[in-house]
C-alpha cells in the first residue's frame, strides 16, 4: 500500500509545536504542507491545541517603548513581536488598549521611511518639469514611484539629490548597461502624477518659478551645444541652446513666456510624425524645437537660467557656450553684445 502523503510522527509534531512553540503556519512551512493538514494531524495525535493566546506570555510591553519602536524606528508589528517573542496579534491589542494610531498603508507596508514634500513651489516647478522631461510616474497603492532608465551618471546623481531626503532612491545596474533608478515617495508627492502637454498658469505667472520649471525640463530633455563655423578661417563656431520634445504645448508656453523677458527664440516642428531619420529610427509624432542661438538672447537667457540648473552635465555644456560667447565678444568682425 503506498504511503500518505502527509505522514508525519507524534514526536515531531509535538517539538515542532509544543516544545519549540511554532505556529501551525510555522509548522506547516518546515513539514512542507499546509496548516490545514496540520490541525488534522494534531487532532488525530489528540495534542492539545494552544487557544488564540496560545501559550505565549502576557505582553509586557511600556507605551512609551512601543510608540518610539512603532513610529520613531518604524518597526513593524512583526518586528516588535519578534523582539519580544510575542505575537503581532497581541502587539495590535497592546497598541489598541494604549491608544497607538496605526500608520498608514505607505508608512507600514515599505521598508524606508517617507518624507513629506516640502512644499517649496520653486522646488515643486522644478521637480514637474523635470518629471514631464524624464520621468515615468505611476500610483502603487497609497504610495507615489519614481521611475527613470539612463546611461549617465549626472542624471543618476541629480535624481538621488532629488528625491533623496523624501525616500530611499534605489539605483542598480541592468544587464543592458543603463542605470535603473526607482524611488517611492509618499502621497505629497501626487502632484507628480500628472503627465500633460501643458506648463500650468501658476507656473507660467511668476518669474521664479517658470525659470524653475524650465530649468527641470531642460535638465531632462534641452541642451547646450556648440555649431560649427560656416567659415573656413573663422577662430570660432557659436553656441546654441535647444529643446527637442513632442510636448508642441510645452514648447510653446516656453516659447511665449521667453519673449516677455525679451530673449529671442525660434519655435519650430524640426520633424514631422511618421519621417524617418538617418539611423533608421521612425519618429512618431511631431518633433518640436525651441531654439536660442543670438548672442544677445542667448546671454541674457544663460544669465536668467544658470543658477536654476542642477544637471552637472548640462551646466559643464552651459559653461563652453558662455565662454564661447565671451571669446566672440572680443573678435573685431563680431557684433558686441551688453554683458
Amino acid at each position: 500500500m503506498a504511503p500518505a502523503p502527509f505522514a508525519f510522527p507524534k514526536a515531531q509534531l509535538i517539538e515542532l509545536y509544543v516544545k519549540q512553540g511554532l505556529s501551525t503556519d510555522a509548522v506547516a512551512k518546515v513539514l512542507g504542507c499546509n496548516h490545514v493538514t496540520v490541525l488534522n494531524y494534531l487532532k488525530k495525535y489528540e495534542i492539545p491545541r494552544r487557544s488564540r493566546l496560545g501559550n505565549r506570555k502576557a505582553v509586557s510591553i511600556d507605551k512609551e517603548t512601543l510608540i518610539n519602536l512603532y513610529h520613531n524606528k518604524k518597526f513593524t508589528q512583526k518586528q516588535i513581536a519578534q523582539k519580544f517573542g510575542h505575537s503581532r496579534f497581541g502587539i495590535q491589542r497592546r497598541m489598541k488598549t494604549y491608544g497607538i494610531k496605526s500608520r498608514d498603508f505607505s508608512e507600514s507596508h515599505t521598508k524606508y521611511p517617507k518624507h513629506n514634500f516640502s512644499g517649496d513651489l520653486a522646488e515643486k516647478a522644478y521637480t514637474i518639469g523635470f518629471r514631464l522631461g524624464d520621468l515615468n510616474v505611476y500610483k502603487t497603492h497609497e504610495l507615489i514611484q519614481v521611475r527613470c532608465s539612463t546611461t549617465k551618471m549626472a542624471q543618476v546623481n541629480l535624481i538621488k539629490n532629488l528625491f533623496k531626503q523624501y525616500g530611499n532612491v534605489h539605483i542598480w545596474k541592468a544587464k543592458r548597461g543603463t542605470f535603473e533608478i526607482v524611488v517611492l515617495l509618499n502621497k505629497t508627492f501626487n502632484f507628480l502624477l500628472p503627465k500633460e502637454d501643458k506648463i500650468e498658469d501658476c507656473i507660467m505667472d511668476d518669474d521664479n518659478y517658470f525659470l524653475s520649471f524650465l530649468a527641470g525640463y531642460a535638465d531632462a530633455e534641452g541642451s547646450y551645444y556648440m555649431r560649427k563655423p560656416y567659415y573656413k578661417n573663422a577662430r570660432s563656431g557659436w553656441g546654441i541652446f535647444e529643446i527637442d520634445t513632442y510636448d508642441e504645448n510645452i514648447i510653446r508656453g516656453m516659447w511665449s513666456r521667453l519673449k516677455r523677458s525679451d530673449i529671442e527664440a525660434s519655435f519650430s516642428r524640426s520633424r514631422s510624425g511618421g519621417s524617418v531619420d538617418k539611423r533608421g529610427i521612425k519618429t512618431n509624432k511631431d518633433v518640436w524645437r525651441l531654439t536660442v542661438s543670438k548672442k544677445q538672447s542667448l546671454w541674457n537667457f544663460i544669465k536668467m537660467i544658470e543658477p536654476y540648473h542642477r544637471h552637472k552635465d548640462k551646466l559643464r555644456a552651459l559653461k563652453m557656450v558662455k565662454n564661447n560667447l565671451l571669446l566672440r565678444n572680443q573678435l573685431p568682425y563680431c557684433r558686441p553684445i551688453h554683458l
